[in-house]
């Protein structure tokens, strides 16, 4: 097909005309005109910073132990008789309960002859209580009688000066004497021997009391029971099984007292440390249960929360070198028979929870926490944005502790912002319209 010349001439118009058009267009369209009104200002919630009384707390985990463990050792070796019908892995038992039996006979009959051992002994020292009244007895007669040959040898003496009486009977006289005053010396040595012998006689008795004593002992140690509410951990000794001495028979777990040794950061912890104002007592060494720190033990199952409260007793005597972390011991009672199946778990050995240690509440700085946005919030001065690094301390109750970075009074955005362009205009809800 062919074009003609005609046909060609208009192909040439048509663009340079639409060319054309558009320029006029363009040249007689108005150009934008700026509104400084407020309206292209961001509408933002906002929020101010203020002091609330707020209670500091760190946060660690740990497992659940039992306060007190509890290992029978069977201090007497016999066959056993009994074994409690319960005495099983698991079981709970109340306090007092006879777990074991262990045959006494051999025990009992070690236990008569201390009791006639002491009878004997008890006999042998009113003996001597009773020779030592006689022998004093007789050393005053056997005085008595030395005086009256003494006096009566001194009158023969005066008679055979005067001749009335021979020489002879003089000297029968005189030898009456001397065997007088060996007898007195022989009952006076006796008498200086009686504080021994009643040393020895008490001794004796002290010692068959002794015997005695430890014959009921061992007499008692025959029957084992529960010192307190305890699950049993573990169990060893069966019915008619004969056991030595020293041998380990029950393990039990104390069931209403439980600690849980806490793993807390060593920054974290630090931190608490400036929130808390111990009690310092002169001339002892810091105690910590004076500071009187609450702590709240959590368990998650799920989307369920279940809760204990307890109380913070000590801290660990080291740190952990593997975690960096500092051990805080916290003591959480329990009363397991309130248990309820189904509804609410028990407090139980090797438990992984939560433990949140807590100080007494005190004026804080806070912000609600939904200002945050990482360590930084977005304020409003002067109807711009403005974005400040903040330092954070901690969490609670929908409230974040602010440590530094912002002042009391300054205006928080709680809304977000996007983009988040430093001096963006921001606008509240109505001019004059006091912060929330």
């Amino acid at each position: 097909m062919k074009i003609n010349w005609q046909q060609r001439r208009w192909l040439l118009v048509l663009p340079v005309l639409g060319i054309v058009i558009l320029i006029a267009l363009a040249s007689g369209k108005k150009s934008p005109q700026k509104h400084n009104n407020g309206v292209e200002a961001l509408l933002v919630d906002t929020a101010q910073v203020k002091t609330t009384r707020i209670a500091p707390y760190v946060t660690g985990f740990g497992r659940v132990r039992p306060k007190e463990r509890w290992q029978a050792l069977s201090e007497v070796s016999g066959r056993v008789i009994y074994r409690h019908p319960n005495l099983e892995k698991g079981k709970a038992l109340k306090a007092g309960t006879v777990l074991v039996k262990i045959d006494p006979i051999d025990y009992e009959l070690k236990l008569a002859q201390a009791r006639s051992d002491l009878n004997s002994a008890e006999a042998e020292l009113s003996r001597t209580r009773l020779n030592d009244e006689k022998l004093s007895l007789s050393l005053r007669l056997e005085e008595q009688r030395l005086s009256v040959l003494q006096k009566e040898l001194k009158r023969k003496q005066g008679l055979l000066k005067s001749g009335s009486v021979s020489a002879s009977t003089v000297d029968a006289e005189q030898a009456n004497v001397w065997a007088q005053e060996q007898k007195v010396l022989d009952v006076r040595n006796a008498v200086n021997q009686h504080p021994d012998n009643m040393a020895v006689a008490e001794a004796k008795v002290k010692l068959a009391q002794a015997r005695l004593s430890e014959a009921e002992r061992k007499l008692a140690k025959t029957t084992l029971t529960l010192p307190f509410d305890a699950r049993i951990a573990d169990v060893s000794v069966e019915m008619q099984q004969v056991v030595a001495e020293r041998e380990s028979l029950v393990t039990a777990h104390r069931t209403d007292l439980m600690e849980i040794p806490v793993q807390v950061a060593l920054s974290d912890m630090r931190h608490f440390g400036q929130y808390l104002s111990p009690q310092l007592i002169e001339g002892e060494f810091p105690d910590v249960q004076t500071w009187d720190l609450d702590a709240e033990a959590s368990l998650y199952i799920g989307n369920k929360q279940f809760s204990w409260q307890g109380k913070l007793t000590s801290v660990g005597e080291s740190i952990d070198p593997e975690g960096n972390t500092v051990t805080l011991i916290v003591d959480v009672a329990f009363d397991y028979k309130a248990f309820e199946p189904g509804k609410r778990p028990p407090l139980i050995s090797d438990m992984y929870v939560e433990v949140k240690v807590k100080g007494a509440p005190r004026p804080l700085l806070s912000v609600p926490s939904q200002a945050l946005h990482g360590d930084r919030l977005y304020l409003l001065e002067d109807g711009k944005l403005a974005i400040r690094t903040v330092e954070v301390a901690f969490e609670s109750n929908g409230r974040t502790v602010i440590r530094q970075g912002v002042s009391e009074g300054d205006v928080v955005v709680l809304s977000d912002v996007i983009p988040a362009v430093p001096g963006r205009a921001l606008r509240t809800t109505a001019a004059g319209e006091p912060v929330l």
